[in-house]
């Protein structure tokens, strides 16, 4: 470990290294989804912060006076806020996207400080823990969110079939939270865009409510909105 917290091209080198590596695998699991910040985002925003780090120390071993080599890593921390913030949105449809990758970007660059500050042994676990929090806990978010006793629905139908829907709820015991009619243009020409909050007094498995929605007559189109 002495070599990792010595002031050396070697080690200055090593630790970058690392820190473009552990962003890279963190950043994997989100392109494998598709998102905007991806491998590169990722493996960047970590090796940034290292060398932020690591040019702190070297300005503060310059320094004849007592310097504050964390003042760069600090900045950096409420730098990469705006950063994750340009990846955090709200669609038509009210529903947030984002949160993830900005919390991954985040965190990652913390990540990023540890190993450039020599701190490799704790960048190494929070890797880890990063990686089992986005590949094994997004299975267990995604059982509790499907499987939740409220749920919201975008749905597009007939007009005239609205208080067939209305019935569904009523003869199947849900209540209705609330009733929106959305904006956005329908698929097919006529039908209105509604947006439903229900509570279904228990535990259900929300594809399945999904399924039992599209099942009625005039629903041309049904999506829970998560």
């Amino acid at each position: 470990m002495d070599f990792f917290t010595e002031l050396t091209m070697a080690s200055v080198a090593v630790r970058l290294l690392a820190a473009a590596v552990a962003g890279s695998l963190v950043g994997v699991e989100r392109a494998h989804k598709r998102y905007a910040a991806g491998i590169r985002t990722f493996a960047l925003v970590c090796l940034g912060s290292a060398l932020a780090t690591v040019t702190g120390q070297y300005l503060g071993a310059l320094s004849m006076a007592d310097a504050d080599i964390g003042r760069i890593p600090a900045q950096v921390l409420c730098g990469i806020g705006f950063l994750g913030a340009g990846t955090i949105i709200v669609t038509d449809r009210k529903q947030i996207r984002g949160l993830t990758t900005a919390a991954g970007l985040w965190v990652t660059s913390a990540m990023g400080i540890a190993i450039g500050a020599g701190f490799v042994g704790a960048a190494a676990v929070c890797l880890v823990l990063v990686l089992i929090t986005t590949y094994a806990m997004s299975y267990m978010s995604r059982y509790v969110e499907s499987h939740t006793r409220t749920i919201e629905v975008y749905l597009e139908m007939e007009r005239k079939q609205v208080e067939a829907l209305l019935h569904f709820i009523r003869e199947e015991g849900y209540h209705m939270i609330s009733m929106e009619r959305r904006t956005e243009p329908p698929f097919v020409e006529g039908d209105i865009s509604l947006r439903l909050e229900l509570d279904m007094k228990k535990r259900y498995y929300h594809p399945q409510l999904v399924d039992d929605i599209m099942a009625l007559e005039g629903v041309h189109y049904a999506e829970e909105i998560i």
